[in-house]
């Protein structure tokens, strides 16, 4: 499968800047959501491991099917299931109900954030390249998402949140459908193996990302929590989140313009080691003004490890297994959705502690990073000797 226009490439950048900007809208206030109902401190600590149970059960699936042609229908459908999902966040009066449509989003993740990975690997132009600036529309949503979501829910409430991150969701079906028409199927045998898997960088990569997941969905979800909790002003929040994004979206346009020029292990490590530092000095007085600063830090790595692992996981991959290897990726964003929040909750019982039991279980991930190129960095050696 190729991209038959440059344009396709762009659209289909547009279509998931939308999508992605209906997620981040929602992630960083859904625990406050989920308070505001009535939720109590271990209920809260499933909203995360309910989306990503599902998500975690079909993006391997979905990227099976993506190696085998489905692209337009896993795309379409994750969209729909998305909206769908926005439609029970706002008809919700409880808990409960709120985890229906945590299930049905994470479905709907699970069908389209793959598939959208996928489209970037058939680019005309260089794969790495067009891989980095697909991550920088993720990173420009994660900027956009939640200042957008927060101004939102200030003014008008979370039901006008729901409504408007359905009609982004629309537009995104729309553009995606647009790009879609552009796209053609090669003749050559397409299918995937999961023996191609077998590598040590999309071994590294995957853990990496796994470990990390572990804190930062529990970052997401405890520290708005607690917020709410302590009578903190959303502001604060909203800004924190804010600042994130927006230096998480700076890092990643600078690795996309200097896609050929960085070794994407060593950029990982050094991102990896500055998000942990950043979230453990907010995890040290998380009402404080200076968290702000903090949150610089947290921004910048997150915006360097992100986009490096993506690179290092799926170009490791022959381009048959490009489909499978983006679905087992991005599951593993998934189980640490999952095992995360509830093991900091089981470990810390309160929302502040349990944020700063998260640091502790993400930091096996730097280890295996540094590891990695040490070994790497022996063997090249021994090489060029020889």
């Amino acid at each position: 499968m190729v991209l038959k226009e440059h344009t396709s490439e762009i659209v289909f950048n547009v279509a998931t800047l939308c999508f992605f900007i209906s997620l981040h809208s929602i992630s960083p206030y859904i625990s406050r959501y989920a308070v505001f109902l009535g939720a109590v401190e271990q209920e809260v600590a499933l909203l995360g491991p309910a989306l990503s149970a599902t998500a975690i059960s079909f993006r391997p699936l979905s990227g099976f099917l993506i190696d085998r042609g489905r692209l337009k229908l896993l795309i379409i459908a994750g969209v729909f299931l998305t909206i769908m999902a926005q439609i029970i966040y706002g008809l919700s009066n409880s808990i409960r109900i709120v985890y229906i449509g945590r299930i049905i989003h994470g479905l709907g993740v699970a069908l389209f954030i793959p598939a959208s990975i996928y489209t970037a690997t058939v680019a005309g132009r260089g794969v790495a390249g067009a891989l980095a600036w697909r991550s920088t529309m993720i990173g420009l949503a994660a900027t956009l998402g939640p200042a957008i979501g927060g101004m939102v829910i200030g003014l008008y409430g979370y039901q006008t949140l729901f409504i408007f991150t359905s009609i982004l969701l629309t537009v995104s079906a729309l553009l995606s459908l647009i790009a879609l028409k552009n796209l053609r199927y090669a003749r050559e045998n397409r299918r995937g193996y999961l023996g191609d898997l077998c590598r040590v960088e999309f071994a590294v990569a995957s853990t990496a990302i796994l470990c990390y997941s572990l804190m930062y969905n529990s970052f997401t979800l405890f520290l708005p929590a607690y917020h709410k909790i302590a009578g903190v002003d959303i502001t604060l929040t909203t800004l924190i989140f804010t600042i994130i994004s927006l230096f998480n979206l700076i890092s990643r346009i600078i690795i996309s313009l200097l896609i050929n020029r960085i070794r994407f292990q060593v950029v990982a490590a050094i991102g990896y080691g500055m998000a942990l530092f950043g979230v453990l000095l907010i995890a040290v007085d998380p009402t404080s003004p200076q968290v702000l600063m903090y949150a610089i830090a947290t921004g910048i790595g997150g915006g360097l490890l992100i986009p490096s692992l993506q690179v290092i996981a799926i170009l490791s991959i022959e381009g048959r297994s490009r489909g499978i290897a983006s679905g087992i990726y991005t599951a593993m964003f998934d189980i640490g959705n999952i095992i995360g929040p509830p093991t900091a909750m089981y470990l810390g019982s309160t929302y502040l502690e349990a944020l700063r039991a998260s640091i502790c279980l993400t930091s096996p991930g730097l280890a295996i990073l540094l590891t990695h190129i040490t070994l790497t960095s022996i063997h090249i050696d021994k090489t060029q000797r020889k």
